[in-house]
């Protein structure tokens, strides 16, 4: 028998992320309505994939989803979930759940919470910088949210671990997929404190499109975003434009003017994305609310 938690399950796993329609029709009808539409033949007829959706929806074997959770040591969320992130409800295109693997508590301390993105090749000001700001941060109390990949992200959550903080990683792909390979250890030391959070099932593998698409959960979940490094056009651009759209503070670290891992901070300081960051304490005057100074 399919009830809500279920037909969530099995659109999960059979509907890409971040789709506009779908997400709004599961948001506004519930998933086992969505589901049965699906499944009668008689809705959607004007979405060209709805006759391979309606296939692969029908064939799925829920069983066999909750065995693949269940053996990656993850758990799956909805909104439904006493712990969901409630921040997520900003977002024009909310995930239809969440797998989350590691401590899950650490989903109630989001309102205090920071994420620090930037260059996969970062300088080496890049990277001491995002360590430091981390390891502030853990050490204020902060979730350090980032997106577990080579240079600012990783060394945003070692800043963080290396204070005894909580710290998330928003993954690209599946918690059984974990990219890049070789932070595979980071990504453990994550889950003994803090949390792994994927849009997909455990056995998804990354796509580079779908990089762009979680950096909005990076965004939503954390209470306000600083890029430190960061090319005129990247990734971590996206995610900065993507908290300053659902009205989160960002900040950008200004860098050397020839520097062209500056060009991207500076970029959002005069196009009025972002503010000027140069310490946690700046960061901290504008985030937090004037009683709890």
């Amino acid at each position: 028998m399919i009830n809500e938690e279920l037909a969530t399950l099995i659109l999960f796993a059979n509907i890409e992320p971040a789709d506009n329609f779908w997400a709004y029709e599961i948001d506004q009808r519930g998933a086992e309505d969505v589901y049965q539409r699906i499944i009668s033949g008689n809705y959607y007829l004007a979405k060209p994939e709805i006759l391979k959706l309606k296939d692969s929806i029908i064939q799925t074997d829920v069983e066999k989803l909750q065995i693949e959770i269940n053996n990656s040591g993850s758990s799956f969320i909805t909104q439904a979930s006493p712990d969901w992130p409630t921040c997520l409800a900003d977002l024009a295109k909310p995930p239809i759940g969440l797998i989350i693997k590691g401590d899950r508590r650490v989903l109630t301390d989001l309102d205090k919470s920071i994420a620090i993105v930037g260059s996969r090749e970062p300088t080496n000001y890049g990277l001491q910088l995002s360590y430091n700001l981390a390891k502030q941060s853990g050490s204020a109390g902060l979730v350090v949210i980032s997106g577990g990949a080579y240079g600012i992200d990783r060394s945003a959550h070692l800043g963080a671990l290396a204070a005894r903080g909580k710290t998330i990683s928003v993954l690209a792909g599946g918690v059984n997929r974990l990219y890049p390979a070789d932070n595979r250890k980071l990504f453990n030391e994550i889950t003994q404190s803090g949390l792994l959070i994927s849009e997909v099932m455990p056995d998804v593998s990354s796509q580079p499109y779908r990089f762009l698409i979680r950096n909005r959960l990076i965004a939503a979940l954390a209470k306000t975003t600083v890029v430190v490094e960061a090319k005129f056009i990247s990734g971590s651009i996206r995610t900065a434009r993507d908290a300053a759209e659902i009205f989160r503070p960002v900040f950008a670290i200004p860098g050397p003017v020839n520097s062209a891992l500056s060009e991207g901070c500076h970029r959002l300081i005069a196009e009025r994305v972002a503010d000027i960051a140069t310490s946690l304490d700046e960061i901290l005057e504008v985030i937090t609310p004037l009683q709890l100074r």
